[in-house]
């Protein structure tokens, strides 16, 4: 316990303020009995200071009520505490802050013992108040409630703290307040106050690094920095434009997959005049045909030269574009017009004289046969491989199958040519399938034959009877 206390009295924090302003340090109330030494006034319900929500406010708190020298046991290390402290303050809008013992003294590389007394000189100052005690009761529990299970797992309840400013600190600083413990608020400064204000925020401003100096502008050459020559277009993707937008990088084509090759461009046999009076009519359709409205009007000519060539007009365009069922408008009017134009000349719904729609382009399809693809020797392989593994078996299969059925037809011969005995009127009264022994046949027959007799019996008498009356 005395080596932590020494050790902390030695350790000094870099910004502590060594002694307080000459006219605060003569005020008459600095001398008054200030601590708080009742444990039941250190809950947040029963505290006398208010509460705090920024950290700086927490920091320039603490730096008071320690340098005050109002705790003989408050040090550079309890301004440290105070410093971890105000890091966590930003996780909780009421300024809430856990305490974590075995973290803070990691952090602090102190003993749990020194981190406790030292959050207790916090506490008698003033400036730290209870919000929950920390307890071994499980807190997963508790944030679940019904529907928690075992596979929630324990955690212990941790202590909150609540970072308050005692009164003290509010008059030293000339504030006034409005309303009592916790949910006291300032509503205003006095004179001393507003003076003490103006040169913290000075001495914050000063304490800031300075920003960086601009350049001037060059206004040396022939042209001011707005006028810039044209650049050329670049292809290269703009990268930072939207403030979540994560650079991409191009995709690089894979060298294994087959890529279709490029239709080369070729020259069209339409003039100028003729490609200006193609969009002079597809500006006309796109006029009445409410699902080309919108879209690029040399791309919709284009796709209607297999019409315009075959001599169709505006209107009869657009007369056979009604009859078409579109539900929706398509995604890219121009591919749909010329898709459909080739189906509907394909399937001869719409009659168009040869050549004016160009086939649908298919890639080439490989059979596996021929070695001038890169399919082929891998076809070839991928059978040879199935071959050696799997055709002895099936070789085996057929000649046993094959034998089978030739001792089937061998036996369906003999049947014809040598008959057998007659054929049973009890289905399935083979051989083979029967069990029983003649003499349990015989007994079973004579068991039978017994209802038949009966009913011949009363049958005789019933005939009788008649013949009497």
């Amino acid at each position: 316990m005395m080596q932590h206390a020494g050790a902390c009295r030695h350790t000094q924090l870099p910004g502590a303020p060594d002694r307080l302003p000459s006219e605060i340090a003569g005020t008459p109330w600095l001398h008054e009995p200030v601590l708080v030494q009742d444990a039941a006034d250190h809950e947040v319900t029963a505290t006398a200071s208010r509460r705090l929500r920024r950290a700086h406010d927490f920091l320039a708190a603490a730096h008071f009520m320690v340098g005050s020298g109002f705790h003989p046991d408050a040090g550079p290390t309890t301004l440290r505490l105070a410093a971890v402290f105000a890091a966590r303050m930003h996780r909780s809008k009421d300024g809430h802050l856990p305490l974590s013992a075995d973290a803070t003294a990691r952090q602090l590389r102190l003993s749990r013992r020194a981190v406790y007394r030292h959050a207790r000189v916090l506490r008698e100052l003033g400036l730290l108040a209870y919000v929950e005690h920390g307890s071994k009761r499980n807190a997963m529990r508790t944030r679940h409630g019904d529907a928690w299970t075992r596979e929630h797992g324990y955690r212990g309840t941790a202590t909150i703290f609540a970072a308050v400013a005692p009164p003290v600190w509010d008059r030293a600083m000339g504030r006034t307040t409005t309303g009592k413990g916790y949910t006291a608020r300032v509503t205003g400064v006095t004179d001393s106050g507003r003076r003490h204000a103006t040169a913290a925020a000075i001495e914050r401003r000063r304490q800031q690094p300075s920003p960086q100096r601009r350049t001037p502008v060059d206004n040396t050459r022939p042209c001011t920095p707005s006028v810039m020559p044209p650049q050329p277009p670049t292809t290269e993707p703009v990268r930072g434009e939207g403030k979540d937008s994560a650079p991409r990088e191009r995709a690089m084509p894979s060298p294994t997959r087959l890529q279709r090759p490029k239709r080369p461009k070729r020259p069209t046999d339409w003039t100028a005049h003729q490609t200006a009076h193609a969009m002079s009519q597809a500006r006309s359709v796109q006029l009445h045909t409410w699902w080309t409205q919108g879209f690029c009007l040399r791309q919709l000519a284009y796709a209607l030269r297999p019409l315009l060539a075959a001599g169709w007009t505006a209107q009869e365009i657009t007369r056979e574009l009604s009859r078409w069922t579109v539900r929706q408008r398509p995604r890219h009017a121009a591919a749909y017009l010329t898709a459909e134009i080739r189906r509907r000349t394909r399937t001869g719904h719409l009659h168009l004289p040869d050549g004016l729609t160009a086939p649908r382009r298919r890639p080439p399809v490989s059979t596996g046969d021929e070695g001038d693809t890169p399919h082929g020797p891998r076809y070839a392989a991928m059978q040879a491989r199935k071959a050696a593994t799997y055709r002895p078996a099936a070789a085996r299969a057929r000649t046993h199958l094959a034998d089978v059925r030739r001792q089937l037809a061998a036996r369906r011969a003999a049947d014809v040519l040598i008959p057998g005995p007659a054929r049973s009127a009890l289905a399935d009264a083979r051989p083979e399938n029967v069990l029983l022994t003649c003499a349990e046949i015989t007994r079973l027959l004579e068991r039978t034959s017994a209802p038949t007799q009966e009913v011949a019996r009363r049958q005789k008498l019933v005939a009788k009877a008649e013949r009497l009356r």
